[in-house]
């Protein structure tokens, strides 16, 4: 207890309890041997996470800067002191003297720098021969930033992760919002009607604006949530409604005349003979570019060829592409969208597969009609055309590539389909020369 008679002198430090706490937690822990650049980015990071201003954080990197290399080694005897004085911090800042002490205070409070003060009150650094380095240093000592590195480490990776985690969730909150009103553009030249569609395009519309330019998952993940329960209603709703209905009326007001008039010429027959056994090949000259494309031989004769483009397509139908050999290496240069989502220039059939798969999110093909085309072309035909829609809609032929898919599967069912035209249409334009194809 103070005596009545003692007043604090001049010129000493005010020590409070939060900075006595502060010490006492921060020596308990271990010394660790860290790098300095490594502090100063995770500081610059993670400060968010670990409660620090700006101001806060580039104080304590000015600081930093005042030590050397040697003395984060993790040495007892050896520690990380700054000697700089206020008047420095004052300068390098433009601050008054009282704030940078607030400052310093509140640093010390956080447990994030301590003060050993000399006998004279001064801060400086002596060493010799026969003296330990840290017995001879005085001012701001740093040790807590060390002891305390992992937690260092985590906030800049914990913070690293949000901004990536918030980056991701605005671009998708985009990506559903889109797929919804390309829904009901599909529901819309279908014919059908979706129940309280004027609602959820109003909600749609309110999410989107309700997340602006935030970037916080905390604040992004919510409205992803519930655009995606739309989402799905939508799609549920379309579903109920029409059955998605696979009529040739509903299906050529899709089209808009793209796939009834393929691209391969229509006075040409399907399948072009040279020799008995040849191969109607589609080499493109360019380094790089798809190998040759090869429509499978057929040893018919003249007159069942002829037959053959006189009577209509059966309706049972088994191969959606009709013998044309689509190897994955053609699917990448007609449609330049699966390349990022494949490992090399040669990619599997499985990579193809899952390389439509992601571009059908870019192209507004919903996952409902992605499955029914599945189920009715198979795995790796469905993939090709998903490609051949792809590069009909970079050529700007297509509005709608999801109303396309669906079209194509009704005329499929209908055994009116020519795919192979299609393809072959898209061969004679990588043949002509490398720059068709982007």
């Amino acid at each position: 207890m103070l005596s009545e008679g003692y007043s604090r002198s001049a010129g000493i430090r005010k020590i409070t309890p939060a900075m006595v706490a502060a010490r006492t937690t921060a020596e308990a822990l271990p010394l660790q041997a860290v790098e300095m650049s490594d502090l100063y980015r995770y500081l610059r990071q993670g400060r968010s996470i670990l409660g620090l201003t700006c101001q806060q954080t580039e104080l304590l990197c000015y600081l930093i800067a005042f030590t050397q290399p040697a003395d984060w080694s993790g040495e007892d005897d050896v520690l990380p002191v700054s000697t700089a004085s206020n008047l420095d911090i004052q300068q390098r800042f433009d601050l008054g003297r009282t704030r940078v002490k607030n400052l310093l205070r509140e640093l010390a409070e956080a447990g994030w720098l301590l003060h050993r003060d000399s006998p004279n009150g001064q801060r400086y650094r002596r060493s010799n021969p026969f003296t330990p380095r840290s017995q001879q240093a005085y001012g701001f000592d740093l040790s807590p930033l060390a002891r305390r590195f992992d937690d260092l480490k985590r906030a800049a990776e914990t913070a690293l992760w949000r901004q990536q985690e918030g980056r991701r969730l605005h671009r998708e909150v985009t990506t559903l919002s889109r797929t919804i009103y390309a829904l009901f553009q599909t529901a819309e030249e279908a014919g059908v009607t979706v129940k309280d569609g004027k609602q959820i395009l109003a909600r749609t519309s309110a999410l989107v604006s309700q997340r602006g330019s935030e970037r916080d998952p905390k604040w992004l993940d919510p409205i992803c949530q519930e655009l995606h329960q739309i989402h799905e209603q939508v799609e549920r709703e379309i579903a109920f409604a029409k059955e998605m209905t696979v009529s040739s009326d509903t299906s050529d007001s899709v089209l808009l005349s793209v796939e009834s008039d393929p691209m391969g010429s229509p006075e040409r027959p399907h399948y072009t003979y040279t020799k008995s056994t040849s191969l109607a090949k589609a080499t493109v000259e360019a380094t790089g570019f798809a190998e040759n494309c090869n429509e499978a031989s057929r040893s018919r004769s003249s007159s069942s060829s002829r037959a053959a483009q006189t009577q209509p397509v059966p309706s049972a139908v088994t191969d959606p592409l009709r013998g044309f050999r689509a190897k994955p290496s053609f699917v990448l240069h007609i449609a330049p969208i699966f390349r990022q989502y494949c490992s090399s220039d040669r990619p599997a059939e499985t990579e193809i597969i899952q390389a439509a798969l992601f571009a059908c999110e870019q192209l507004g093909i919903s996952r409902h009609a992605w499955a029914q085309g599945q189920a009715v072309f198979g795995d790796y035909p469905n993939a090709v055309v998903i490609a051949a829609i792809a590069a009909r809609t970079d050529a700007g032929e297509v509005r709608s590539p999801g109303g396309l898919l669906r079209a194509m599967i009704a005329r499929f069912l209908a055994g009116q389909l020519a795919l192979d035209r299609t393809l072959y249409g898209l061969a004679e334009k990588l043949k002509r020369g490398p720059t068709i194809v982007q």
